[in-house]
């Protein structure tokens, strides 16, 4: 039987390198920090509203495990259901629509069903209250990690949907930290170049292993009461991440594991640091593939029940994490805004203008009005 939560997770996996690649464009000299859940979580919000080519397009660039929909969906919900108990790992959903709008009965059914989005009615016209409201619940969500993800400048009367997705984890290490044997020490961002940064240390077994095929070090330190960890490739070269980078392009990550059931003592030397990464997702979306769902030609028709056409403005995310002695705190979000695929015409006759009256071929009168009548 075909595994579809393993092709998913395979799917994860590349696209987590994929976005790398792209987020730093070749640069990484800039501290990164962003969560391919949450975008591919926010995607397929999309997906399941979508149809034909636009679909597609989502499906295949995101890696997701399947082109047809209840495959998708069984995939997602395996992981909101695998952490709704867990006191670690919050993920949640939420739809902002339009006032006056309203989803289809199958769209609305799908995402409370498989992602637990609720949907709650907005005037985007009023674009400082609907960021705020927007904004409320990313902070609230987050336990107040990610703050101003949207802007009131994001909204206006063509504005029809919002999907969004937040993740929050807070997880201590299986094996803590001692502080007081935390210290300072050089940090290369170069071969030669260093920063001063604050050093924890650890001496215990951990998943450890040298991966010659990326010739890098890796080691995971996992996190209490959970089966979640965070897994660290270390190049061997001071300057090797680029390297590094080019070569998972064709790794996946997740036949790294059975490289790492292996615990054995070794001296951890991590540093304490805190990052904050925030990105317009809409030119990072075209390169990975995604391009019809910017584009008037979009197939959203499986969202409104109106017969507008619909279109993704915008992607955001924004993402955060800090790390010290105690373990890791980190949180992500993802909006896609969607609005009317045009402009809709307006027709203002306030200035002179041509006029007949006629059955579209006979005219009967014809004039002009030039200005407005005094008498």
């Amino acid at each position: 039987m075909f595994d579809y939560n393993l092709q998913f997770a395979r799917g994860g996996a590349q696209v987590a390198t994929e976005l790398l690649a792209l987020l730093a464009e070749g640069n990484l000299k800039q501290n990164i920090v962003f969560s391919p859940f949450s975008i591919q979580t926010c995607a397929a919000l999309a997906f399941t509203g979508a149809s034909g080519e636009t679909a597609d397009e989502i499906a295949e660039s995101l890696k997701f495990a399947s082109n047809g929909q209840p495959e998708v969906a069984e995939t997602f919900q395996f992981v909101f259901d695998k952490y709704k108990e867990s006191e670690l790992l919050k993920i949640v959903t939420k739809v902002y629509i339009q006032e006056g709008q309203k989803l289809k009965a199958d769209y609305e059914g799908q995402l409370k069903e498989s992602y637990n989005a609720e949907a709650e009615a907005v005037n985007f016209a009023e674009g400082e209250s609907t960021a705020s409201t927007i904004n409320s619940w990313i902070e609230e969500k987050t336990a107040g990690k990610i703050t101003d993800l949207v802007q009131a400048s994001n909204f206006n009367a063509l504005t029809r949907l919002v999907l969004l997705n937040a993740l929050h984890f807070k997880g201590s290490w299986e094996m803590k930290f001692d502080e007081k044997l935390t210290a300072e020490g050089d940090f290369y961002i170069t071969e030669d170049e260093t920063v001063k940064v604050q050093y924890m240390s650890h001496n215990a077994k951990f998943c450890y292993g040298y991966l010659e095929e990326l010739d890098c070090q890796a080691f995971e330190m996992p996190y209490n009461n959970s089966d979640l960890a965070m897994l660290v490739l270390l190049p061997n070269k001071r300057n090797g991440l680029g390297e590094l980078a080019e070569k998972l392009k064709s790794t996946n990550l997740v036949d790294l594991a059975e490289k790492l059931n292996f615990k054995q003592k070794i001296m951890v030397k991590f540093p304490k640091f805190k990052v904050e990464f925030s990105v317009d997702l809409t030119d990072t979306f075209k390169k990975l593939g995604v391009n019809k769902i910017f584009s008037d030609n979009a197939d959203f028709s499986n969202m409104l029940e109106s017969h507008e056409s619909l279109k993704v403005s915008n992607i955001f995310h924004k993402a955060v994490i800090e790390v010290n002695e105690e373990g890791t705190e980190a949180a992500a979000a993802t909006g896609m805004i969607f609005m009317l695929c045009s402009m809709p015409p307006q027709f203002v006759a306030d200035h002179p203008f041509f006029y007949v009256i006629w059955n579209k071929r006979n005219i009967l009168f014809a004039g002009t009005f030039v200005n407005a009548q005094t008498a």
